[in-house]
C-alpha cells in the first residue's frame, strides 16, 4: 500500500474510532497517577555514556491497566479490517487526544527534560508497535538518526513495555556506545532500499559494519510497565516474535523545543509536519 494511502486510512479509522467512543459514552481519557520522578546523576551519566537507560518501573499496575486498555482498543479498531498491521500505528496523536495526553504525561516529561537537557520539549513521533504472536516481524539493525531530518538531531525515545518483553517474543537488542563508540553522533555504513518504507525500515546498517559487534549486543528484557529511553544514534534491532504471546510497546520520540524539521527529505515528514509542543 502506498504511504499516503496508509496515512489517510489511519486518519479515517482514528476519527471513526473517536466518534464511536463518544457515542458509547466512553471518556476520551481516564485517570492515571501524576506523581513526578527525577532521574539521578548516575542515571543521566549512564544514558549519556551508553545511549540508553532502563528506568525500570515507570507505571504501576493500576496505571498500566488504564494504558493497556486504551491502546488495546485502538489496536483492535484500527487493524480489524486487516489493511494496517499492528506494528505500523504511527503518529495517531495528531487526531487522538487520549494518545496526546498519554505522550504528555508529566512524569515522562520530567525525565525527558533531563535527558535532553532542555526545559522545552516537543513530540517528534508516536507509535504503537504491537508484534502479534508468531507473526510479528523482525526489525533489522538500524540507527534512527538515518531516518530523521531534524536540526539539531537530538532525540530521546521512550519505549514503554505494554506487555512483558521476553527473550522469545521479539525483544529489542542494542549496541551501546561504549561497545561501539563510532556510532555516537555518526551514522554507520548503510544499505538503502529504493522505496521509502513509511513505518518500515528501508535504511539498514550494512552487515559487514555491524557483525563484529553483534556478540556485544544487549537484549532489552522488560516487565509490563517498565520503560527505557534511547538516543537517536543508538544501533538497535529486534527479532521476530516466535512466541505465543503478543509483544506491545508504546513509543514516543521527544526533541528539544528549538528543533527544526528539514521538510521534504522524507515523505513521512512533509513540509508543515507539526512538532507538537508539550512544554
Amino acid at each position: 500500500m502506498p504511504w499516503s494511502s496508509a496515512v489517510l486510512l489511519l486518519a479515517s479509522a482514528t476519527f471513526a474510532y473517536l466518534a464511536y467512543l463518544q457515542q458509547a459514552g466512553t471518556p476520551a481519557w481516564s485517570y492515571v497517577s501524576y506523581e513526578t520522578y527525577r532521574l539521578s546523576d548516575e542515571q543521566l551519566r549512564t544514558y549519556w555514556q551508553e545511549g540508553i537507560l532502563n528506568v525500570g518501573r515507570l507505571f504501576e499496575d493500576k496505571d498500566m491497566a488504564w494504558i493497556q486498555a486504551g491502546l488495546d482498543e485502538r489496536i483492535e479498531s484500527l487493524t480489524k479490517e486487516g489493511k494496517v498491521r499492528s506494528e505500523d500505528l504511527l503518529n495517531l496523536h495528531f487526531n487522538d487526544p487520549w494518545l496526546l495526553r498519554l505522550a504528555a504525561h508529566p512524569r515522562v516529561l520530567d525525565m525527558v527534560t533531563q535527558l535532553l537537557n532542555s526545559s522545552s520539549v516537543r513530540i517528534f513521533t508516536t507509535r504503537i508497535l504491537s508484534k502479534p504472536a508468531r507473526t510479528g516481524y523482525a526489525v533489522p539493525w538500524h540507527q534512527d538518526s538515518n531516518y530523521w531530518p531534524l536540526e539539531p538531531l537530538t532525540v530521546t525515545s521512550l519505549w514503554l513495555a505494554v506487555d512483558d518483553v521476553t527473550s522469545d517474543n521479539g525483544p529489542m537488542s542494542t549496541l551501546n556506545f561504549t561497545s561501539l563508540p563510532r556510532a555516537r553522533h555518526e551514522n554507520l555504513p548503510v544499505e538503502q532500499h529504493t522505496k521509502e518504507g513509511g513505518a518500515h525500515f528501508d535504511i539498514n546498517i550494512r552487515h559487514d559494519a555491524i557483525e563484529a559487534y553483534e556478540p556485544l549486543a544487549m537484549r532489552l528484557l522488560l516487565r509490563r510497565g517498565e520503560a527505557s529511553f534511547h538516543d537517536a544514534w543508538l544501533p538497535h534491532s529486534s527479532t521476530p516474535n516466535l512466541s505465543n504471546r503478543r509483544r506491545c510497546a508504546w513509543i514516543v520520540r521527544y526533541c528539544p523545543g528549538n528543533t527544526k524539521l528539514l521538510g521534504g527529505k522524507r515523505k513521512i515528514f512533509p513540509h508543515g509536519y507539526d512538532l507538537v509542543k508539550l512544554r
